[in-house]
């Protein structure tokens, strides 16, 4: 079979302008990392505590309700819990059960993402600034960092509780930016979420997606896509 040399051509391209667009880790000025399969492998937490909660309210969730809804805004996820299963109850009451439920799970079984202590430990020996910009609420994060052995030593954390508009608003990396005395620019975010993907894209930042919560097909709108924070030395050539 002969190869199609359009096609080959194209993916040299393709490869050149990658290598190009390699990033330039001595313009950086700051790192910001979202939390929930980012920092931590929480994706797993807060699918079990979705699934007592839907034992709770006696529905059976599918799949990919699972996946849909990683990354949002806590109020958001439960107004379409409610909706997706038609449930007549109190949005508040319905709230409070999930947090309660979350919040005992994270106590009990939340673990730092594979790689991230040491991309950390080693990132912070070349960008000045790295900050948390999470979706999830301070009361939650305060718990976790409280309650569990995840402690990170950030310049700041920005939480769904100190913006407007949380993700997918780029009001959360506007204003860690601001905070950290930075341009959007000059930061890289690391997200696993379409959702946190748009919120630091229109803040104008630079991206990169890691495959720990969804699939490649979900996060195309990153600069880079990376399978772990091993492969993200190596894009960054800080092995």
């Amino acid at each position: 079979m002969v190869a199609d040399h359009s096609t080959i051509h194209a993916n040299q391209r393709k490869s050149t302008h990658r290598l190009k667009n390699r990033p330039d880790i001595g313009q950086l000025k700051a790192i910001l990392f979202d939390f929930d399969g980012v920092v931590v492998q929480s994706e797993d937490v807060y699918d079990r505590a979705t699934t007592k909660l839907g034992v709770l309210y006696d529905v059976k969730i599918p799949q990919p309700f699972y996946e849909a809804n990683r990354g949002i805004a806590e109020r958001l996820f439960y107004e379409r819990f409610k909706a997706a299963f038609d449930l007549d109850v109190d949005l508040n009451a319905l709230q409070e059960n999930g947090r309660r439920l979350l919040w005992a799970e994270f106590s009990t079984s939340v673990q730092y993402t594979p790689g991230f202590q040491q991309f950390f430990a080693k990132i912070r020996k070349h960008v000045d600034h790295a900050a948390l910009v999470t979706a999830t609420p301070r009361p939650l994060i305060n718990e976790i960092f409280k309650n569990s052995n995840i402690s990170v030593d950030f310049d700041h954390i920005v939480t769904s509780s100190d913006v407007e508009n949380t993700k997918p608003a780029p009001d959360p990396y506007l204003k860690a930016c601001g905070l950290l005395g930075v341009k959007p620019d000059q930061t890289m975010v690391i997200e696993d979420s379409p959702t946190g993907l748009r919120s630091a894209t229109v803040a104008g930042c630079q991206t990169v997606a890691i495959t720990t919560s969804c699939g490649r097909d979900s996060l195309k709108e990153a600069n880079f896509v990376v399978d772990s924070f091993g492969e993200l030395e190596e894009l960054l050539t800080i092995v």
